[in-house]
């Protein structure tokens, strides 16, 4: 019998059983170790000849698994086909999909179009006031949200409602509880949209769909950042809100606030008509819309089209280049990506003369103020990575 695996008796925590099945008439009997099964015993009762034999499959299952487990950004196992509900998500953003003003427009992806939410009005409201207590007594917090809410609707992200959107009552409208979460790292605070919260046991979240994880590979991603010499970063500006919503569903996206941030005052009801964090499918939307800049893919040459299948982590760009190559495609992905309404900002590269052809209002915060003729360039941090 071929050998598989050979263990001295001094390694004895791999001999430690887990499982045994005894034998049966003077027959072999079986041990499970953290190696997998073991048998010994005669091969044939009555006789003398014996086996000893320990299955590798047991250890390669493992092997896979610990990889898995350890670089769960790219398993191991074939890639799975796209379910059900993937194939009805793409093809609700296939057939609603448009370009409006310079930005892409979708639906929301509903796992029913005629779905029909409870009036959850009462819900936001209680929420609005248990957020008031804490702004009374924390005015920085305060201050920060004001500005937050302030940028969504000075750049039209989000909207008061009419007198008119007011009186509708079909069952396609939902109020969504807020509240700000501070960066860890920048301190910045972000007002997250809580499409999880519950009314009458249904949430917004449960009527979505997610669709497809777009998300490239990380490992890959950072694998293909280094295999030239100039290296390229940059993200996309806000890139949830560059992707509008179809406007018979924005009255899903309701929520109360202040006018002026005046806590004082009366609440009023807005909505949001971009897609925004909390939903479980802005994610896929942004991307898709996102992937669909190769409508324009004919003006530009493979290699711009093909960073923005394969260079993009979510929303975080690395890409590396020849030198020849550099400043021609920062300009040409510049242009395909504006093409669908998102900008490339926070850029920052090992190359001068890469930095040099980007406008300074377009740089990273880090390399703005350099002299670029002179101060060295920073280190900088990508994805987790330095």
């Amino acid at each position: 019998m071929e050998v598989g695996i050979l263990l001295g008796n001094n390694v004895h925590k791999a001999m430690e059983p887990w499982d045994v099945i005894n034998s049966q008439d003077d027959g072999p009997y079986a041990i499970r170790t953290c190696l997998g099964w073991v048998v010994n015993g005669p091969v044939i009762s009555g006789k003398k000849a014996h086996v000893n034999y320990i299955t590798l499959q047991t250890i390669d299952d493992m092997l896979t698994s610990q990889f898995n487990h350890d670089f769960n950004e790219r398993i191991s196992d074939e890639k799975l086909e796209k379910s059900r509900d993937d194939h009805l998500f793409l093809h609700q953003l296939e057939k609603s999909t448009k370009m409006v003003n310079g930005h892409y427009e979708t639906a929301l992806p509903l796992k029913d179009e005629n779905v029909c939410m409870p009036n959850n009005k009462a819900l936001a409201t209680q929420w609005a006031n248990n957020m008031k207590q804490r702004f009374q007594k924390d005015s920085k917090y305060l201050e920060d949200y004001k500005g937050f809410m302030k940028g969504l609707l000075d750049k039209v992200y989000a909207v008061q409602i009419t007198d008119e959107e007011l009186r509708r009552d079909d069952g396609k409208v939902w109020y969504i509880p807020h509240h700000g979460v501070y960066h860890p790292q920048k301190g910045e605070i972000r007002v997250v949209f809580n499409c999880a919260a519950k009314f009458q046991g249904i949430s917004l979240n449960d009527r979505l769909l997610q669709g497809p994880d777009p998300t490239n590979s990380l490992v890959g991603v950072l694998l293909r950042f280094r295999l030239e010499q100039i290296a390229l970063m940059a993200d996309i500006e806000a890139m949830f809100y560059q992707v509008q919503v179809q406007k018979d569903h924005c009255d899903l996206l309701r929520f109360l606030w202040w006018p002026d941030g005046n806590i004082e005052g009366p609440l009023r009801e807005y909505k949001m008509v971009v897609h925004l964090f909390g939903a479980v499918s802005s994610k896929s939307c942004a991307n898709y819309a996102l992937h669909r800049t190769d409508d324009f893919g004919n003006d530009f040459d493979t290699e711009t089209v093909g960073t923005v299948k394969g260079n993009f982590y979510v929303d975080d760009m690395l890409k590396s280049v020849r030198c020849e190559e550099a400043v021609r495609l920062v300009r040409q992905m510049r242009e395909l990506t504006g093409k669908g309404g998102f900008d490339l900002t926070k850029w920052v590269s090992n190359s001068r003369a890469v930095l040099n052809a980007i406008p300074e209002s377009e740089r990273a915060e880090r390399v703005k103020s350099l002299d670029l003729d002179k101060d060295k360039l920073p280190v900088d941090r990508a994805l987790g990575v330095m």
